[in-house]
């Protein structure tokens, strides 16, 4: 899986209103203890998690408890550039309500935008993140807030009435998020949302052009196809290494080979995932491992063999680190289920 990041532009307006602060850049890489610059990935992108560590120690550093909010709201609209320009010019406030759905993830590539419509008058977009990989309080308001400022021109224009939930803690005295994002604010939800008076939708956009619109999106698709791309190259590499394996292990220049790539530049898009080759080996000998002694055709010496391990007795050794039990074990208790289901 590739590392959740976030926009450039997020870092750069971030990093400037620290700095703007009080905090010049020195103070701030002896806190955090790493250069912000130094991981950007070959797209410009940023990994969400040292993004996170940033707006936390700067939170400290500044004695101040709303710094995402506060971050986030100075932003500049220029994060949401794409986004925003493709909600001017869609024929209306639905379809840009469905544009930051669809295309967040050009600014925080984590979780996904939920639009959906209630029997109550509202309109919601819910910020869903995996529970497994929760995101912190300051990110979240400032992903919130540097949202709202972006769209404050369409939505004070039509909206009159909306409020704004998250599913963390907070302060007790919420005035200063309250008056940031110009709406009540509920803590402790079972869910990040932004509420909104549902006749909203059917009203005007800025600048309707269908033309433009269309163009946009096609753009905006094809930036999101580029971000899912590190996805497709570690299935890419494991199946790979399959087809590789009978001939022993291979080495990153010779899956790169295969792939069509410079060793390079294959290594370059890994950088950019959470693995490296050396796991995706592992795991492709994993998902083999198991998938040819579920079958039960080969013995495992020959199963050994197509895994490109030296002997048995390494096989044996890596399936018990990888199942917990012995390769014949395994197989043995695969098929008493199986005849006790048959």
């Amino acid at each position: 899986m590739r590392t959740p990041t976030v926009c450039s532009e997020y870092l750069v307006d971030l990093l400037q209103y620290i700095e703007n602060h009080g905090i010049d850049a020195k103070s701030l890489i002896s806190a955090v203890g790493f250069t912000p610059e130094q991981h950007l990935t070959v797209q410009g992108r940023f990994p969400l998690r040292l993004f996170e560590v940033i707006l936390d120690v700067a939170s400290v550093m500044l004695d101040d408890t709303f710094l995402g909010a506060h971050a986030g709201a100075d932003s500049s609209p220029t994060a949401w550039g794409m986004v925003s320009y493709i909600g001017m010019s869609a024929p209306n406030s639905r379809a840009a309500f469905d544009a930051v759905a669809n295309f967040s993830r050009l600014l925080i590539d984590h979780g996904d935008v939920m639009y959906s419509e209630t029997e109550d008058e509202w309109t919601c977009l819910t910020w869903v993140v995996p529970e497994r990989k929760p995101v912190s309080r300051q990110l979240t308001e400032f992903f919130f807030t540097s949202w709202y400022r972006a769209n404050k021109v369409i939505l004070d224009r039509w909206c009159n009435q909306r409020e704004v939930y998250f599913s963390h803690s907070g302060p007790t005295e919420k005035g200063e998020i309250e008056r940031i994002l110009e709406a009540p604010v509920k803590y402790n939800s079972d869910s990040n949302v932004v509420k909104f008076d549902r006749h909203f939708l059917e009203r005007p956009t800025r600048f309707p052009h269908t033309g433009i619109y269309n163009s946009l999106v096609q753009t905006a698709r094809s930036e999101l196809a580029k971000l899912q791309m590190e996805d497709r190259i570690v299935k890419d590499v494991i199946a790979c290494v399959v087809r590789q394996l009978p001939s022993g292990v291979p080495k990153l220049e010779e899956v790169a080979a295969e792939l069509g790539m410079a060793p390079r530049t294959l290594q370059r898009r890994l950088n950019n995932t959470d693995t490296n080759f050396k796991s995706l080996v592992d795991d492709a000998r994993k998902q083999r491992s198991k998938q040819l002694v579920n079958e039960g055709e080969l013995a495992l010496l020959e199963i050994s063999a197509e895994l490109g391990f030296s002997d048995q007795s390494s096989f044996q050794k890596a399936f018990k680190r990888w199942f917990g039990l012995a390769p014949g074990r395994y197989r043995m208790n695969q098929q008493l289920s199986n005849n006790s289901i048959s």
